[in-house]
């Protein structure tokens, strides 16, 4: 059996016209340090695949879904993160279901949408805005 891309292996592996892709760093340079907690269950064996913890090195755009007959499976948590940074906001919590779908082991028939889905808690450190006061005292 191959391996079946994930949201993050597609993100990954797509080139787009209007953006270009960058690092945690460059994107968000007001963000001192994130912790992202994701629990993903679903039906079948799939159940309940635990809790995993994101930080600032290994977060991206998408978590991935882990239910193995999946294609394309995981949800986007950077639009929470850039929501929460828009509205300067230290954390958020939401559900996301899998955007991806089972299919044959080569990938040619599509059977059905995933039924993974995802609970998450984003907590956000900002760094400290320098005042005018503080550049003086340098």
């Amino acid at each position: 059996m191959e391996d079946r891309k994930k949201a993050q292996d597609v993100f990954n592996d797509t080139n787009f016209i209007f953006s270009q892709k960058t690092t945690f760093e460059k994107a968000f340079p007001e963000i001192e340090n994130i912790s992202v907690t994701v629990n993903e269950k679903g039906k079948g064996p799939y159940r309940d695949s635990g809790t995993s913890h994101y930080g600032k090195t290994s977060i991206g755009e998408y978590i991935n879904c882990k239910n193995p007959k999946c294609y394309n499976g995981g949800f986007n948590i950077g639009d929470a993160i850039r929501d929460l940074v828009l509205k300067k906001e230290p954390e958020s919590e939401g559900t996301s279901y899998c955007q991806g779908y089972e299919g044959s082991p080569k990938g040619r028939k599509r059977y059905d949408d995933c039924e993974n889905y995802f609970t998450y808690k984003v907590k956000i450190e900002y760094r400290k805005e320098e005042t005018e006061s503080d550049t003086a005292e340098k």
